[in-house]
């Protein structure tokens, strides 16, 4: 195709009449994740001429990453109410009854397109239940996939083998209808009419710029903002906040925002707290990544700078509302003491198995973590001491508050209550055997959850609530979840984005 430099392509109006186009095609999808590949999956089933651009070296996007659980319900009232109450008054109704009637054919979606993989859903493998005892939750489940020959077919991937497994089935799909995939090509602007319709857009391929005609519609499935440090200063309150995926910089709503778009629950993010060094770009999850397993032993106590114990460090769903408590900002010493925090355990906590789990879609990096948390100890990512004054003067905290501390948690453990912070008995965990470990904590984000506000057929609303005629958003660049998260539910939320971003940009008719 003929290219164009940028500096030409500024030259142009920006009108679909006198805009020089190097490609056509009916609706082009922008990011091949979940949301992105399942867009496109859905559109050229119906019908349409499909481009699926992604600005990453290797498509996956933070989907590839993920467990691989796919939520879905029961009965449509219940997983509706439960959705309500999750999202408490952000979501309209009528996106969140759209979303609760498709998640009840889930099961039966997911399994057709998995037998492109020659795999199904596992019947072993279901929750039974949603995330938090709202109305509604027994109505809703998750499922997983079967194991099966996935995760090494992803080398520059390197996360949880759910996700691989699942988004191998994406992959599958896409290739067995031959969709036209270009990698390594970034979205760069909308190309808008002269009433404010989509007709296509700029993107960078092999070091120039082109033009795409989108003749039915532009999906942008690209991912949030986790990994854009402006965007996080103007919408977080904790600060900083570490990303464990490094390609979602907020192109797809910067580029929604100049056509038009408004903006919904901007600072809510999936994350908890975990680990950040300088070695590394992007942050570590910890292993107790949830939904919480009461029954689990947690190895640590979280401590502020001034040594004290300030939350429960194993809440319901540990990558949901976990990073929260460390969200308090001091008006007394201007500043957020519990960031970063610090995670005290001993011993007998250590050699429980490693604290960490990188997960990473990049090619340039191969994270690991020790099984015993050795190699991390003797990297000094995890500090160790063999008293608890010792520990203290390596954090630089009081070493009789940080003592008063453990001592107070230990007997909170002894008599198997924490009235401090009401963490579920069996997750406590004495610490009292020398040597003593402490890791420093910072808030980290999986992913963004806030974007351009859309209707319940995933187009675009711009900030009076009209859409924006041909655009059209799925995943996590929009998500719906506007106060809380449902376990499972983004990717769930990809598969059902997308099939309706994709069906109704197809539908379209072409605007020349």
């Amino acid at each position: 195709m003929e290219l164009i430099t940028e500096k030409e392509f500024f030259g142009m109006a920006n009108n679909g009449e006198k805009q020089h186009w190097d490609k056509e095609v009916d609706v082009v999808v922008v990011g091949y994740g979940a949301a992105g590949g399942i867009s496109a999956i859905t559109a050229h089933d119906a019908g349409a001429q499909v481009l699926l651009i992604e600005k990453m070296p290797h498509p996956g996007g933070i989907s590839i990453l993920s467990g691989g659980g796919v939520a879905f319900a029961h009965n449509a009232e219940g997983a509706f109410q439960y959705l309500k109450r999750t999202c408490n008054g952000t979501t309209p109704d009528d996106i969140l009854r759209k979303m609760a009637e498709e998640m009840v054919g889930m099961i039966d979606w997911v399994t057709e397109l998995a037998k492109v993989s020659g795999t199904e859903p596992s019947k072993t493998e279901t929750r039974g239940h949603g995330t938090y005892p709202f109305p509604g939750t027994n109505d809703i489940d998750s499922i997983k996939l079967k194991d099966f020959q996935a995760y090494s077919e992803f080398p520059w991937a390197k996360g949880l083998r759910g996700g691989a497994r699942l988004f191998k089935v994406v992959y599958d799909n896409v290739n067995a209808r031959k969709i036209e995939v270009l990698l390594s090509t970034p979205a760069k602007h909308l190309i808008t009419g002269s009433q404010g319709e989509v007709l296509g857009l700029s993107a960078e391929h092999d070091g120039k710029v082109t033009a795409i005609k989108a003749k039915k519609g532009v999906i942008l499935a690209c991912g949030g903002y986790e990994n854009d440090e402006a965007m996080k200063l103007q919408y977080f309150q904790a600060q900083p906040v570490y990303p464990v995926y490094l390609g979602n910089t907020g192109d797809g709503i910067k580029m929604a925002q100049k056509a038009g778009a408004g903006l919904w629950h901007m600072w809510h993010f999936h994350g908890g707290y975990g680990f950040k060094y300088p070695e590394l770009p992007f942050a570590i999850r910890h292993v107790w990544a949830g939904p919480r397993n009461e029954k689990r032993r947690m190895i640590w106590i979280a401590v502020d700078r001034f040594g004290k114990r300030f939350m429960d460090e194993y809440p319901p769903a540990p990558q949901d509302t976990g990073t929260r408590a460390l969200e308090f900002y001091d008006a007394d010493i201007q500043d957020y003491p519990r960031i970063p925090c610090y995670l005290i355990f001993d011993e007998e906590g250590r050699k429980l198995g490693p604290i960490g789990i990188p997960i990473v879609n990049d090619e340039r990096y191969d994270a690991k973590w020790s099984e015993d948390n050795f190699a991390e100890i003797n990297k000094g990512w995890i500090k160790k001491g063999n008293s608890l004054e010792e520990i203290a003067g390596q954090i630089d905290v009081n070493p009789k508050v940080l003592k008063a501390t453990v001592e107070r948690w230990n007997s909170l453990c002894d008599g198997g209550e924490d009235k401090d912070h009401r963490r579920p008995p069996k997750t406590m965990m004495p610490i009292a055997n020398a040597p003593f470990y402490v890791v420093e904590a910072w808030p980290i984000v999986n992913n963004t959850q806030g974007g351009p506000e859309h209707d319940a057929k995933q187009r675009v609303l711009d900030p009076m609530k009209n859409p924006i005629p041909r655009l059209y958003v799925a995943g996590e660049i929009s998500s719906i979840y506007g106060h809380l998260y449902l376990e499972a539910g983004n990717i769930t939320e990809c598969f059902i984005a997308g099939k309706i971003a994709g069906s109704h940009a197809a539908q379209q008719l072409p605007w020349d």
